[in-house]
């Protein structure tokens, strides 16, 4: 078990719906992930099985969940719980757990 993980230089995945992010660690449970965001997400997301927690640690931007628009700042956790709509944008770079792990399957893109 690696008890500290060095943040890797390769994305694991780039300008998927308008983010990219790289894989920290994955368990059976939970994966953490850095995510950033240039200006917005393309489409609103809706996770049907997973949370999900973004902590904000660089940049200023938004979240829209059910409709809501909250600013957020670094130092600010947002907490996306199961069956919220949401989308974000700014330029952000965030930490993300979702628990628990999440599978494309489980999750609905809303095209705007």
């Amino acid at each position: 078990m690696n008890f500290v993980v060095h943040e890797p230089a390769e994305y694991s995945f780039r300008d998927v719906n308008g983010h990219h992010g790289k894989l920290l660690a994955k368990s059976a449970y939970k994966s953490h992930l850095i995510i950033e965001c240039d200006e917005k997400l393309t489409v609103s997301l809706c996770q049907n099985e997973v949370e999900f927690s973004y902590y904000i640690l660089e940049g200023d931007g938004y979240f829209i969940l059910n409709g809501e628009r909250e600013k957020v700042a670094p130092g600010d956790l947002v907490v996306v719980p199961v069956g919220t709509v949401y989308t974000f944008g700014g330029k952000l770079r965030m930490l993300l757990v979702n628990a628990p792990h999440w599978s494309p399957e489980q999750e609905d893109i809303i095209y705007e």
